[in-house]
């Protein structure tokens, strides 16, 4: 089982992109560019889980245009790190705080993967709000391995 561990750290908003002439759309172009980013949203009145296709490949599973099957999403997710991941979702949910966890999600039958969630609160007119968030997965650390993106408008 992972430890339970909290940090609590002042909230850091970060535009030192902005310095260098780099747009926030040129920011997300250049931190998907080589991994998976899955994107998603729960509206907390309805408990539905909205989820990018993205996300969907993370977890092994088809992307859908609605909500996800959250007993098939969960049901990939490490057993010991289950309780933690509601947890802090609740916490965060009812705090209504920013949050950031890493545990595993299974690859096949016996392996599992880690992936970082972030996530936070997100006020909504007329409802009690909504989580929104990015999930990635780790690479495994390879030192001395480039890899390059086909400039597809050369």
């Amino acid at each position: 089982m992972l430890p339970l561990w909290v940090q609590h750290n002042e909230k850091r908003i970060n535009t030192q992109y902005r310095e260098f002439g780099i747009t926030t759309d040129e920011v997300v172009e250049l931190v998907t560019a080589f991994r998976y980013y899955g994107f998603w949203r729960v509206d907390l009145d309805s408990g539905h889980f909205f989820a990018s296709a993205d996300l969907c490949h993370i977890f092994g599973m088809e992307p859908t245009d609605g909500p996800v099957n959250l007993v098939e999403m969960t049901g990939r997710i490490h057993p010991d790190d289950m309780q933690h991941i509601l947890e802090v979702y609740e916490r965060a949910s009812v705090q209504r705080l920013t949050y950031h966890n890493i545990y595993r999600v299974k690859v096949d039958a016996e392996d599992y993967k880690y992936v970082r969630t972030i996530g936070k609160f997100r006020d909504k007119p007329g409802t009690s709000g909504e989580v929104v968030g990015v999930t990635y997965e780790f690479f495994e650390r390879r030192p001395g391995v480039t890899f390059f993106l086909d400039d597809p408008e050369s």
